[in-house]
């Protein structure tokens, strides 16, 4: 039956249709008037925080300039110096790595009063030309004290770029004045200010406060050749925000502006009114066609409300015959219901879900947060837990309820297992059902223990341990890392059952389990087979077939070990050996039925070989481990008596003056002579012996240096030695080496470590940390075999290195393949761009040297220089070299 509309009711649809119309309009109005304000507002604060960052950015900028202009004076100790005591060559080498810690500095120079270069950090050293803005050194040098000047923007004679000059005034012990000067791009200052520049038509200056511009950006080279009119300092008595002008258009603009830290300096952005309103323009178009949508949309409304409103009573009716059917569902459910609305309060719940959670019967009421109820339940649920603890379950609960991820599991105290199901409702609300699934969880567990764990012992069967073997050999396949597998049988089991009883059997069955499980790692598997053989499966142990049957033999020597500790079985010390059989797990897709056989063979030779034992099913494996433990217990022997050498190989430079030595290792072995590192240094990496060996080099290195500095003939010769990845890593290196120094009292400056590529990129952060420590203290370092791994040239350029070293693979090759020339000019090049010596190892022949020299590389070693010698034949070389006695390394 239909039920027509009162008059009254359509009068108020239709007045307050009208209504929402003209407020609608007037609010219209006022937000555009407000987004206009709010537009110009945004723009004025943009220009302040750009300004006020700017301000810091080039603050900071000139800062660091102005300190590493000051700090000459110490670094060249300028003040307790004349002008005829300083080397030029030498200030330019310690010019040139002090400026290495500054970007923006194309170089530094120490000028005298007649505009010479002194010395300079550029690769030109003192002939470098520096032409500086007229009047600019008479300026600096007429200052009272020595403070940071900044020129006029110049044209640099080198690059023909604009450059900024800085300066300070230095004076030397007898009054002499130097002038310390450092060349700035202007882009380089540009790119200081660039960043945070998002401001629509922002315009930035940097200028004098007379108005001479210094900077633009946008960049206008007119600008830079006049003054900017008005000065700045007249700003403030112009007129109001907005009615200035820019400094670089002329519109009408706010200016913003502030002083720097260094001279006369201003630092201003204008932003011109027309940019700041771009914006606000399109916002007020959209603001106008929102508007006249919104009143076509409610005259539609009004007429739609009104055949809403002819068909609302008739579902009133429908509506409450629904929500009583669906109540006695409801109730009728085995779960747990809850219906939340958006707010995340109760809006309805059945019988079921108190019986579920008794404890909140007195909390249940309409209207109730559900953080409440999560409240009681957290107490309830965790009442062992702090009141922190049980307020961030709460919390985690709620985060989750905002984006329901699917049903989860609650286990309650009394150790039912409930299902909770959340899912999200079309009015933002929230229906959670719980389900008790305590049953079906004890059911799940119990068949899966059945079928897949030993009961005794609770160990992975046949079963599981078949799988797991089909895993990890088609991993295997997949990364090429080599694992094993080891089959054990207890000797003479079946006499201690026979003797016991099978009770007593099984208890030592379950401590063998144990004992097992603490000798491997928690991704190995250990698993029961029946009886008394087990079987230990080892994961990834190493891409070498060779290590990895050295990794597997020492956790079955381990399990050796301690299965032959004693066992406590009752009222009986019982002594157990076992029989171990192994054999590796490659990328050759062998299968798992396969792989256990052939560890059962080689348990089965232990057994006929007297038992208690570790036998590898490949013989010739078997022997290349024997000789791999032989080398290793040597190298203990070596190191404990004092079997290791250190030969010295030559460096020199072009015109055969040596200015260095690389520090080698040998070792005298008893038996076998004198053994080359490539024999054993593997083994000892692998071992972890290569961190004591490593530490002998340092130290043996550093006593030779030290026997040295009271020889004119050699006390300037420079020792390179290697260090390996194990030793670096150390959390002690760099002590060590400080601690080495100081007790030997070597020069740190003439030690050099050379340091691989992969060392250098496998930790970059904790690298670049030890390298500047140890480089405060005067350490040089060097690339070993640069070229041959993956190098990043933008971790390249933030290692504080000081050379590069050719790896003698591509020397070896220079003329007879093209590529390897390519990748010896490049390697040169970049570090000729890098500031960092280069020097090729491995030069054989005359032609070799001469392709490098042509190529631009002045630095070789290898045997056409000189083979590694002793130190006394190094000695004698020296002797007999006329130019190698006062070389700086």
């Amino acid at each position: 039956m239909n039920v027509a509309v009162p008059r009254r009711i359509k009068l108020f649809v239709w007045g307050g249709v009208a209504s929402f119309v003209l407020a609608v309009v007037a609010v219209a109005v006022t937000l555009i008037l407000n987004a206009r304000q709010v537009a110009l507002a945004d723009s004025a604060s943009g220009a302040n925080r750009f300004v006020s960052s700017a301000e810091s950015a080039l603050n900071r900028s000139l800062l660091a300039v102005d300190v590493l202009l000051a700090s000459m004076d110490e670094m060249l100790e300028l003040s307790g110096a004349r002008p005829e005591w300083l080397d030029p060559e030498v200030a330019s080498q310690r010019l040139r790595s002090s400026a290495r810690q500054n970007l923006m500095v194309r170089y530094v120079a120490l000028l005298d009063t007649q505009g010479r270069v002194f010395a300079s950090s550029d690769a030109a050293g003192a002939s470098l030309s520096v032409s500086l803005p007229a009047g600019f050194a008479a300026s600096v040098f007429e200052q009272p004290v020595s403070m940071l000047m900044v020129s006029a923007p110049a044209v640099s004679f080198v690059s023909a770029e604009r450059v900024l000059y800085l300066a300070r005034q230095m004076r030397l012990v007898d009054g002499t004045q130097m002038l310390a000067v450092a060349e700035v791009p202007v882009t380089a200052l540009a790119g200081v200010l660039t960043q945070g520049m998002d401001i629509a038509g922002l315009q930035v200056t940097l200028e004098r406060a007379a108005g001479q511009a210094l900077l633009t950006m946008p960049r206008q080279e007119d600008a830079l050749a006049r003054s900017l009119a008005p000065p700045l300092a007249d700003l403030d008595v112009l007129g109001p925000a907005w009615q200035a002008r820019a400094r670089l258009s002329g519109e009408l603009a706010l200016v913003v502006y502030r002083p720097l830290m260094y001279q006369d300096l201003r630092i201003a952005a204008s932003v011109p009114r027309d940019d700041a309103l771009a914006a606000w323009r399109s916002t007020r178009d959209g603001i106008m066609l929102t508007t006249l949508g919104f009143v076509v949309m409610m005259v539609l409304v009004g007429a739609v409300s009104m055949r809403y409103l002819d068909r609302m009573t008739q579902a009133r009716l429908a509506i409450a015959h629904s929500k009583a059917t669906l109540d006695e569902a409801l109730e009728s459910m085995v779960s747990g219901f809850v219906l939340l609305d958006s707010q995340m309060r109760l809006v309805q719940w059945n019988r079921r879900f108190e019986e579920i959670y008794p404890w909140l019967k007195g909390q249940l009421a309409a209207q109730v947060p559900f953080r409440d109820l999560l409240m009681e339940k957290a107490r309830h649920h965790l009442d062992n837990a702090s009141a922190d603890e049980q307020l961030r379950w709460v919390e985690h609960r709620v985060a989750v309820q905002r984006n329901p991820q699917g049903p989860h599991e609650q286990g309650l105290p009394d150790g039912r297992v409930i299902q909770v199901t959340e899912r999200a409702t079309p009015d933002a609300g929230l229906v959670i059902t719980y389900h008790d699934v305590t049953e079906l969880r004890r059911a799940s567990a119990e068949i899966e223990n059945l079928a897949f764990y030993d009961p005794l012992t609770g160990l992975p069967n046949r079963r599981l341990l078949m799988d797991r073997i089909q895993q990890t050999v088609a991993a295997s396949a997949r990364s090429g890392l080599h694992g094993a597998l080891l089959f054990l049988d207890l000797d003479h089991f079946k006499t201690l059952n026979d003797t016991l009883g099978h009770e007593v059997g099984d208890v030592l069955l379950r401590q063998v389990a144990q004992r097992l499980k603490a000798c491997v790692r928690t991704e190995d598997t250990v698993a029961r087979l029946g009886g008394d053989e087990f079987v230990i499966m080892l994961k990834n142990l190493a891409t070498s077939s060779e290590e990895a049957a050295s990794l597997a033999r020492r956790v079955g020597e381990k399990i050796l070990r301690r299965l032959n500790m004693p066992y406590a079985l009752g009222a009986h010390t019982y002594h157990s050996t076992p029989s171990i059989g192994a054999t590796l797990i490659g990328p050759d897709m062998q299968p798992p039925t396969d792989l256990l056989k052939q560890a059962d063979i080689a348990m089965y030779q232990v057994k006929s070989q007297g038992r208690n034992s570790l036998c590898f099913f490949d013989p010739q494996m078997q022997i290349a481990i024997n000789q791999r433990v032989q080398l290793e217990n040597d190298l203990q022997l070596a190191i404990t008596g004092s079997q290791f050498e250190l030969h010295y190989q030559p460096q020199q430079r072009l015109d055969g003056r040596i200015v260095g030595v690389e520090g080698l290792i040998r070792w005298r072995h008893p038996e076998r002579g004198l053994v080359a590192p490539g024999q054993f240094i593997a083994v000892a990496e692998e071992s972890e012996l290569i961190v004591p060996i490593g530490h002998w080099v340092l130290r043996t290195a550093c006593e030779q240096l030290a026997a040295w500095k009271g020889d004119a003939r050699y006390q300037h010769v420079q020792v390179s030695v290697n260090v390996s990845a194990r030793q670096f890593r150390q959390r002690d290196f760099v002590a060590r080496v400080v601690e080495v120094l100081r007790e030997t009292g070597a020069h740190a400056h003439l030690l050099k470590l050379e340091l691989t590529e992969s060392l250098v990129l496998d930790d970059v952060d904790d690298t670049i940390a030890k390298m500047v420590q140890l480089k405060t203290k005067g350490v040089r370092f060097s690339v070993d075999d640069f070229g041959t791994g993956y190098s990043s040239l933008a971790y390249l350029t933030r290692l504080p290195l000081d050379q590069l070293k050719i790896d003698q693979s591509f020397v070896r090759n220079l003329g007879a393949r093209q590529t390897d020339d390519v990748i010896v000019q490049t390697i040169i090049g970049m570090a000729r761009n890098l500031e960092l010596d280069v020097i090729a190892e491995g030069v054989e022949t005359a032609e070799q040297r001469n392709t490098l020299a042509r190529y631009g590389c002045h630095y070789f070693q290898g045997y056409l220089l000189g083979r590694p010698m002793p130190v006394h034949e190094l000695e004698a070389l020296l002797a007999r070299d006329p130019t190698a006695a006062g070389l700086e390394a």
